[in-house]
């Protein structure tokens, strides 16, 4: 059904006016997103909620990867691990509304993007590289965050945003999100769900890779003044997800937080704003061999169930001095974490508590005309305690670090071009998984710190518009995970380069040509090895016509094969298996604004139904019922619908 109303009526349209003088220039939101641009350095935005290509899963990690730069470790049909050059987990800081997020699974199967769903937000911030100091400390290899920002009222009103989406192996996603409010304050309701069953990869072959996601999310804003906000929210999410990588399944995604915010701006001339938040996250996750898979002959049930809370505080103030701009801050987080083992009675034995972690900082950042330009710059220092809990091996011990990060960027103006260079450093503690594979004295690990130079340029012209930024990295002290000794976790000296870059190019009216590339490097110059879980070079073309009401697109993504690896040697998301060849697909999509409050898209990922992995996949497990592969084959062909309104 699907592909009988997919394109031809759009592509036929397209290719009847193609060159017509009298039609308009688009300048509406794309129907469906195939590339994000930068348009700010090293400075990423993007809506959540867009219909793009190829379909995200439900959670944060496929979004992620429709980003230039972004990579996901592959374990099933939801919660990947992302990348960002090449660099993940603890490395890349995740924020949702304002607070980290963490899961608390020794093997990653539940990295914080598992928790998110992309719906129940209104904007995605990427930082790409140590080029800001207010997303938390430690930003070796950037930050996301997921944003809300609820539009006050001026007067009584509603506003209403909702979708369906159905598509192959049984994918189902519907979201609403229902706003009320007037003058005095909001209340806002955010529910989702996201299920699928077990796809099938190029080769026809069926994977482990069922999921099932729900969230709901309430908001409750105070607006007692047009510069006064105080505002409560509450996220609930529940699910489960079967994994084609590892003998045990996600049959418990739980996950409970709540936060509170309050801004007061305008408050003088040099205080612009004021801001406050709190918020307190629990994670509860079950793995198990039983629940989604059967359990082989003679091989018993068991169970693992790891927990952990957050707590965090921020206070942050907005200040401007004759052309200076500031933001000072101070920020605090408590994080605990603890487990329990059994088989199926595993929910009436004790939590064991095994590390937890507090950190303190203080950041500074600021702006100010220079020379044409603009020069921002920003200075950090946290201090991070680590405990190992008395109850655990070895009794308690404790880790304390001071960590400093900085950087400075200037970025200037040359006509439709703004170039910019920037230099920064970050320092990372290890985190819970990396000490975790420490057999002997955890102290032995030093804290890495991540020193970068960032060159790059932006180009605004009226048909053309690009970016490009490159990065030379050296990394001293790099926590490197190798399966292969015996103490897994090690320092190492690490350098790595690299680059992104995208453009797009409105060469007729209704017409635009874009695409984008992403490449890292990296060495492990200790071992004299590659670094290991680098992703090899991709890049993805596409060519769109959009008249505002119908739109078609085809959208060709290649990767280059990767011979450069260390098996057995990688990071906490996965390591190396060996090489991967290279491979391409082509995916189509269509369009039709129905009316301003309704849009209809649809799409074919992966038309020719390529069987392939990406690198940095993790390798195939044995599951009965499922043939095993060397690594987690990416879906095959996909043929998705999707539904969007908008009042």
């Amino acid at each position: 059904m699907l592909n009988k109303i997919l394109l031809p009526v759009p592509l036929a349209l397209a290719v009847g006016h193609a060159f017509a003088a009298d039609l308009p220039v688009f300048h509406a939101d794309t129907i469906v997103v195939t590339a994000v641009k930068t348009e700010q350095p090293l400075r990423v935005e993007t809506d959540p909620r867009a219909p793009r290509q190829p379909v995200p899963a439900g959670d944060g990690a496929d979004l992620l990867k429709t980003i230039p730069g972004f990579d996901v470790v592959r374990k099933g049909g939801s919660s990947g691990d992302p990348l960002l050059r090449g660099l993940g987990g603890s490395r890349l800081n995740i924020l949702a509304n304002g607070g980290f997020v963490y899961g608390g699974c020794p093997g990653r199967m539940d990295p914080p993007t598992a928790y998110l769903f992309p719906d129940a937000y209104d904007k995605l911030v990427v930082i790409k590289g140590p080029q800001s100091v207010k997303y938390g400390g430690g930003l070796i290899s950037g930050a996301v965050s997921f944003e809300r920002k609820t539009k006050p009222f001026d007067e009584p009103g509603l506003r209403f945003d909702g979708s369906l989406l159905a598509g192959s192996a049984d994918r189902r996603d519907a979201y609403a999100d229902l706003t009320v409010g007037g003058a005095l304050g909001y209340l806002r309701l955010i529910d989702s769900h996201n299920e699928a069953g077990d796809y099938r990869d190029g080769n026809g072959q069926k994977v482990h890779s069922a999921y099932q996601r729900d969230s709901q999310s309430l908001i409750a804003g105070f607006t007692p003044g047009r510069d006064t906000t105080i505002e409560l929210s509450g996220d609930f999410g529940r699910g489960h997800a079967a994994y084609a990588d590892r003998g045990m399944d996600g049959s418990q995604f739980d996950r409970s937080a709540w936060g509170v915010k309050a801004e007061q701006r305008n408050l003088a001339p040099w205080l612009d704003a004021v801001r406050l938040a709190a918020n307190h996250s629990y994670a509860d996750h079950v793995m198990d061999n039983y629940s989604l898979r059967p359990l082989p002959p003679g091989k018993p049930a068991s169970a693992s169930n790891p927990d952990r809370t957050t707590d965090a505080a921020k206070l942050e103030a907005d200040l401007a001095f004759a052309d200076i701009e500031l933001t000072a801050g101070a920020d605090w987080q408590k994080d605990r974490h603890s487990s329990r083992f059994g088989g199926r009675d595993y929910a009436s034995l004790p939590r064991v508590p095994d590390q937890h972690l507090e950190r303190a900082g203080l950041y500074l950042e600021g702006s100010k005309p220079l020379g044409g330009g603009k020069l921002i710059a920003g200075w950090r220092h946290d201090r991070a305690r680590a405990y190992y809990d008395a109850t655990a091996t070895q009794g308690e011990q404790l880790q304390d670090y001071r960590l400093y990060s900085g950087f400075a960027r200037y970025e200037y103006k040359l006509g439709s071009w703004t170039p910019y260079a920037g230099v920064g450093v970050a320092e990372r503690a290890p985190d819970y998984w990396e000490r975790s594979k420490v057999s002997a004295n955890r102290n032995v690990l030093q804290p890495e710190r991540n020193t970068q130079l960032d060159l790059g340029a932006l180009y605004q012209g009226e048909q053309i518009k690009g970016s490009l930024s490159a990065y030379l990295s050296r990394i001293d002290d790099f926590l490197l995970i190798d399966t292969k000794a015996s103490q897994q976790t090690r320092n190492i000296q690490a350098y790595r380069y690299g680059f992104e870059a995208d453009a797009a190019w409105q060469f007729a009216p209704q017409w635009q040509l874009s695409g984008s590339a992403a490449y890292s490097w990296g060495a492990n110059a200790t071992d004299d090895k590659p670094l290991a879980q680098t992703p090899p070079l991709s890049a993805t073309v596409s060519l769109a016509w959009d008249n505002q009401r119908w739109a078609a697109a085809a959208v060709w993504r290649v990767a280059a094969g990767q011979d450069r690896y260390a098996i057995g040697q990688g990071n906490i998301a996965g390591q190396d298996i060996g090489p991967t060849p290279g491979f391409a697909t082509l995916s189509l999509n269509g369009g039709w604004r129905v009316s301003k409050a309704i849009k209809l898209t649809a799409g074919i990922d992966n038309l020719f139904n390529r069987a392939y992995a990406e690198h940095v996949s993790r390798g195939g497990a044995d599951v009965i019922g499922y043939d095993r592969t060397l690594r987690v084959n990416e879906p095959g062909r996909t043929l998705w619908m999707k539904l969007q309104a908008h009042w």
